[in-house]
């Protein structure tokens, strides 16, 4: 059976590893490092479910998801915008979604299997075909009572699990911190500007005002040199 396609469209080289790392043998991940080229992969590949950060250059998270629906094809595809600043999808795009599902960053490795499985339906037929086995096996099986429980040891795919969410929580948490950090900049920096051009504007009407009381001043000085040439005359 073909792996279903998850496109993950980040700008971030670290979180689309991390992602492709999350999703190794349950799904065919590809990679898009941006709206345009995640745009372009959307179009050839055609996926079954597209991961898509909000924050980015060129296009943001949601101007790369309008120009996906307008693909013939990707009307329907659905879409997990993720992204460590709600408030800036919010901006754009009003709760509830209903274009889209969102996941907020950082998230685990475990939330975000099962969101993609919610959408897709590729639950693991493993857990119903053991329940159905020990079912039957039960029935023809008489129960042993009295038997001590066998304590499970961690298995390494389960160490390596929580190993691959512990590490996705750190990236992401450090991703969103500097994330975070370059909008504060911005925002300094934009408020700033603003009161650069208030003062320069200030000071131009200041210089306006100045103009205007030289020009009163020539004007009363061309006065005073009239009288003393017409007195000078006389």
């Amino acid at each position: 059976m073909t792996a279903k396609k998850v496109l993950v469209i980040d700008d971030s080289i670290m979180i689309r590893k991390m992602v492709k790392s999350i999703l190794a043998g349950k799904y065919d991940v590809l990679e898009a490092s941006d709206g345009k080229s995640g745009l372009d992969a959307a179009r050839r590949a055609f996926p079954d479910l597209i991961l898509l950060d909000f924050v980015m250059p060129k296009y943001n998270g949601y101007q790369t998801l309008q120009a996906i629906r307008r693909v013939e094809g990707l009307q329907k595809v659905p879409v997990i915008m993720i992204s460590g600043l709600k408030e800036q999808v919010t901006e754009h795009v009003p709760e509830p979604f209903t274009e889209f599902d969102f996941l907020e960053k950082p998230f685990e490795a475990d939330v975000l299997v099962s969101r993609i499985q919610n959408f897709l339906n590729t639950e693991p037929e493993q857990a119903a075909s053991t329940a159905t086995s020990r079912s039957s096996s039960s029935s023809a099986t008489p129960v042993i009572r009295d038997v001590p429980p066998v304590r499970e040891e961690p298995s390494l795919q389960m160490i390596l699990n929580r190993l691959t969410s512990t590490e996705t929580l750190l990236v992401q948490g450090i991703e969103n911190l500097i994330q975070r950090e370059v909008v504060a900049r911005i925002n300094e920096l934009n408020t700033r500007v603003d009161h650069q051009d208030q003062a320069i504007k200030m000071l131009n009407q200041r210089m306006d005002k100045i103009s205007e009381q030289i020009d009163h001043q020539n004007k009363g000085l061309m006065l005073i040199l009239r009288e003393l040439k017409s007195l000078q005359g006389k």
